[in-house]
């Protein structure tokens, strides 16, 4: 899929696939003198009608507004042609006519991002209504039935009522919705595109940031699981609860409308006493210059990494794990991972100004200006899913263990998480296709457990007077790129399923790009 066509033939019969009158058409009724046996077939045959009906809307609905069908492979072709002399390109094209094509990117590919942000948010808007009426309030009333007051019959009757109905409600009914809707949604819309199956899968998460259940409904089983391994010896009492229940951003109960509005955007809103921070236009054009610029910067450092199908360096099947190529691939990749996020992020940033909302920072450049393990990953890489984390596992954990204990098991969650992300993305097509890639599943969570390694050995030694000594005489940018070089060995485990599959082809359909070929 690395291959760009530079003339496309589109069969526009591909994109009435889904024709009411072909999808919709009844089936054959036999005629036959026995009466019921004809109401029956007819019974069944209504009942076939309406199921149809139901998977023609989905398919329509993925061809007209996600474009399902044409952003499965990459069709631009170039809008713009330079000839270049072969001896600036190197030994690769000499002897040949080359000639250099800028592509403009999808239209199409952004605006399925933007329905798949509408769609999560009307998703999440319904499980925050349920959430704060069956979650959030309870523990408010149990929080203030705590608060001193005289404990009677009917309010000890209450509380016991509002410790269940969190459990009850989010692990019965949110927790499996949020879990299992991404794989309905993906194959009910159709949608083949990993990138936007990726999407479906960080909206259904990072947008109902579950911190009403300590990231449970998020996080599939992870923190529940790692919360009760930890905890299973606390009594069942109402400071247990709280402790569970108690770490949600300030202000975000304090109205439905704030419980709402922080869990329908795929980011976190800032909040001050009068509930969420109103944006301005001038954050709104600056969010949208900054998406720009860095589609462009994409767009760019994808052109240059796709030529060499995201792998530059030739790593053999026996290579160490300090194989300078492999190191080198991983810092590569590393980097666009970076790109990525800070890309998507700011476009993000620039619908939720434009909703009215201010919003937390999502990546503050962690390779090239943190200074130490944990900044890298608490303070600067990711900080939706940091905080999501941090407030549904560390928290939790830390308030009964001790600091290293919390920290490993927040990466464990991290890993397991990314596992459950990794299968939302590599859900096999409907149809499935015969060389759909399959990932390898538990290299993620290996992955984080390496950093959570790397994180108890700064605890352990970082306030040691060599480390001391180099960070605070080692230029910062050095610094920096020492910090990211202790996971880089371990890096492949997580980027390897997305570098040997076609998921950055799926993601460069949306950027700028310059391809070179052959005359």
């Amino acid at each position: 899929m690395s291959d760009i066509r530079w003339t496309v033939s589109i069969n526009p019969s591909t994109l009435d696939n889904a024709h009411p009158a072909a999808s919709t058409e009844q089936l054959p009724r036999s005629k036959t003198k026995e009466t019921n046996n004809t109401a029956s077939l007819s019974t069944v045959t209504n009942k076939s009608h309406q199921i149809m009906s139901v998977h023609s809307i989905g398919k329509r609905i993925g061809e007209t507004l996600l474009f399902s069908a044409r952003l499965e492979s990459d069709e631009r072709t170039p809008f713009l042609t330079v000839s270049v002399p072969p001896l600036l390109l190197g030994g690769r094209y000499d002897g040949h006519d080359v000639e250099m094509g800028l592509i403009l990117p999808s239209v199409e590919f952004w605006v399925a991002l933007v329905m798949i942000l509408f769609i999560g948010c009307a998703f999440n808007l319904v499980l925050s209504i349920i959430s704060y009426y069956y979650i959030v309030l309870p523990r408010k009333r149990q929080r203030m039935l705590c608060n001193g007051k005289r404990q009677t019959q009917t309010n000890n009757k209450r509380t016991s009522e509002d410790s269940m109905t969190p459990y009850l409600v989010g692990f019965g009914i949110v927790m499996p919705i949020a879990i299992l809707s991404p794989y309905y949604c993906i194959q009910y819309f159709g949608v083949r595109n990993k990138v936007l199956k990726f999407f479906f899968g960080v909206q259904s998460v990072t947008t109902y940031v579950g911190e009403e259940m300590f990231m449970s409904i998020n996080v599939p089983l992870v923190p529940l699981l790692i919360h009760a391994f930890f905890m299973f010896h606390i009594p069942y009492d109402t400071m247990m609860m709280i402790a569970m229940f108690g770490f949600l951003p300030k202000h975000v109960e304090d109205s439905l409308f704030n419980t709402v509005v922080y869990n329908i955007f795929p980011v976190e809103i800032k909040y001050d006493d009068n509930g969420p921070l109103r944006s301005t236009w001038i954050q709104s054009w600056y969010y949208a210059r900054k998406f720009v610029l860095f589609l462009v910067l994409l767009g760019g450092y994808s052109s240059f990494l796709s030529a060499y199908d995201y792998e530059l360096f030739a790593v053999g099947e026996d290579a160490t794990l300090w194989d300078a190529g492999r190191l080198a691939n991983n810092a590569l990749v590393a980097l666009l991972f970076q790109l990525y996020l800070t890309t998507h992020g700011y476009g993000i940033f620039t619908i939720t100004s434009l909703c009215g909302v201010q919003q937390e920072p999502i990546m503050l450049n962690p390779i090239f200006e943190s200074s130490s393990p944990s900044d890298f990953w608490g303070r600067r890489w990711n900080m939706v899913v940091h905080g999501m984390l941090k407030r549904g596992v560390y928290k939790p954990v830390r308030s009964k263990h001790s600091r290293l204990v919390a920290s490993t098991a927040t990466f464990v969650a991290s890993g397991m998480f990314h596992e459950w992300l990794l299968s939302i993305v590599f859900l096999p097509d409907n149809p499935p296709s015969p060389n759909s890639y399959r990932p390898i599943y538990g290299q993620n969570t290996a992955f984080f457990i390496w950093n959570a390694f790397i994180i108890g050995l700064e605890y352990s030694i970082g306030a040691t007077a060599l480390f001391q000594l180099l960070k605070s005489n080692l230029p910062a940018t050095i610094l920096s790129l020492l910090v990211a070089s202790t996971a880089l060995p371990m890096a492949h485990w997580f980027t390897l399923d997305y570098v040997k599959s076609d998921f950055f082809h799926d993601g460069q359909i949306g950027f700028p790009q310059v391809v070179l070929r052959n005359r």
